[in-house]
Order: C-alpha cells, then structure tokens, then sequence
C-alpha cells in the first residue's frame, strides 16, 4: 500500500470548499495529486445503470470539460461515476474520486484498476475514512456531500425519481452550488430524474458553452489540444499486447476471469489492468454483470 496522506480540518491543504459545508469531514485520508484539492473541479454524477444514451453524452462533456483544464469529481461507482473517471484519464485530463469506505476495501472490486490508473494518471482518490473501514451502505448518502463540495458545480447526466443521484442535487444546493442536467429521455425511467431536477430549477445544458456560462472562474475556453496519441484514444488500433483479447471477445462477452483462463493469465490484476487500458482506448466495452465485448459488437 502507498503512503496515505492524512489531511486534518485545520490542515492548509484541507480545501476552503469543504470547510463551508454542513457537516464537513474532519480529516481527509489522500492518495495522489493532493493538489487538485485546491483547484476548481465540476462533479459529474448520474445512475449505476447508465444508458447508452447516458454514456455517449457523459463522454461528450467529461470530454470537453477537462479539455478546458477543469478536474473531474465523482465517485468511482459503476455507471456514470466509471465513464466520468475513464473518459478524464483517457483525454489526459485530472479527476478526483470520492471513496464511500477505507483504502483497504476498494468498492465496486472491478474497479480496483480504475483506481490504480487516477493515481498512476496524476489523479486522486480521497475518503473521509480509515483505510480498514468497509464501505457500507448509509456511507455513498455521505460520501455524496463531499463530492459536491468539492465541486463549483454538478452536472447530473442521468437519475431515477428519487434516487442518490438526486441526493447529490440536493447536497448542492444546499452548499450554494450551481446544479446542472442535460435533458433526459421521455421513454426512460433514467430521464425522468433529471427532467424533475430541470423542473425543480437545475440549469439545463446541451453543450459545453452552456456549462461555461455559469462558472467566470474557469478560462472559457482554453482549446486545449489533445495529445497526438490520444487523438487516436477511440479509433480501433489493435496494439500487440491486445491482440489475443481481441480476437477472444470476437461475437463475444465474456466477464475478466473468463478472459484470464482464455488467455491462460496467472494474475487476475494483470488482466483487469490490460482490461482497464483497453477500455480507455475505445477497443472494448463492459457490460456490468455480464462482462467485456469489442466496441461496435452487439452484446
């Protein structure tokens, strides 16, 4: 385990933000760029069971938002939580992720990579619990009020009627901050959450401008350019270490631990970190519950 950095209430790196909330944690626990925590970030958050719909927009604006050098808050839960991280990491951009427990219990598991890869990019991952904490439920409730008090604002992609994604909304609201959604889809039970959040008084945005417009802290806008080798991020150019995976998930799903006995792998680690990486490269998607299969393939 890495060295954890503990961050007390009266700490200079403790951030100002947090300090204003309603029932701020009194001590941070840090791996990485501790930095970030002084840096204005926007959150984004949404359902564990994002759409289609949801992901393509997600990866649209988490996109554009670190283009325009602002981090990414959210908390590395499945769904929105997972596009939001790997679409920062995969456009070189910074992101934060708000754990619900300790070091020591990483949750979901199949995001053990995911986590490995914010530290490993520049990242960082916080808790306001002790390493051997076990993550329980009441604590994603809690963990929310940190990830929008990071944030100068929330941008909500996708939520169910009265759901934790709502929680979030209400969180930020109640620290004066500015709530966003984009518009959600009439025939979906995930579009009804933000439309409420929209009628409710959440701005809502189709673009990045439209973000931009309410935040005169962030540069507008910078038109950073992406690296050359990111440029090809989502294009499908099979790499050599890739190449058995990829002809193994052909007309395929398969879960990480089938793919570890196909490829005859004797770490599990090792292939959910090959996973992870082709993942960020636009080679692969998962499907939670039933495993990864090649962009573009019917699951």
């Amino acid at each position: 385990m890495r060295k954890i950095e503990e961050i007390n209430f009266n700490n200079e790196i403790y951030p100002e933000k947090l300090r204003k909330i309603k029932n701020p944690p009194l001590k941070l626990y840090a791996l990485g760029n501790v930095a970030l925590l002084k840096k204005p970030s926007l959150a984004i958050v949404g359902t564990r069971h994002i759409t289609e719909y949801g992901k393509k927009n997600c990866r649209n604006f988490a996109q554009k938002i670190v283009q325009n050098d602002i981090p990414i808050v959210s908390g590395m839960a499945i769904g929105t939580d997972t596009v939001a991280h790997k679409t920062a990491l995969a456009f070189g951009g910074e992101t934060i992720a708000v754990l619900a427990g300790g070091f020591e219990h990483i949750f979901p598991k199949e995001n053990l990579p995911l986590f490995e890869q914010i530290i490993q990019q520049n990242g960082l991952v916080i808790t306001e619990y002790p390493p051997n904490d076990k993550v329980k439920s009441e604590r994603f409730l809690e963990r929310n009020r940190i990830v929008s008090g990071l944030s100068e604002g929330v941008l909500v992609i996708e939520a169910a009627h009265r759901s934790g994604t709502s929680v979030t909304a209400k969180h930020a609201y109640s620290q004066g901050k500015i709530v966003m959604a984009l518009p959600g889809r009439l025939d979906n039970s995930y579009g009804v959450g933000v439309n409420k959040l929209i009628q409710e008084g959440a701005k809502l945005v189709t673009d990045m401008e439209d973000i931009l417009e309410f935040f005169p802290q962030f540069t507008r806008p910078l038109g950073k350019t992406i690296p050359p080798k990111q440029e090809t991020i989502f294009k499908l150019e099979v790499k050599k270490e890739y190449q058995e995976i990829v002809k193994i998930l052909k007309n395929k799903t398969l879960s990480a631990e089938e793919i570890r006995q196909e490829t005859q792998a004797k770490d599990l680690r090792q292939t959910l970190n090959l996973l992870v990486t082709m993942e960020l490269e636009g080679l692969i998607e998962q499907e939670i519950g039933a495993g990864y299969y090649l962009k573009g393939e019917k699951k």
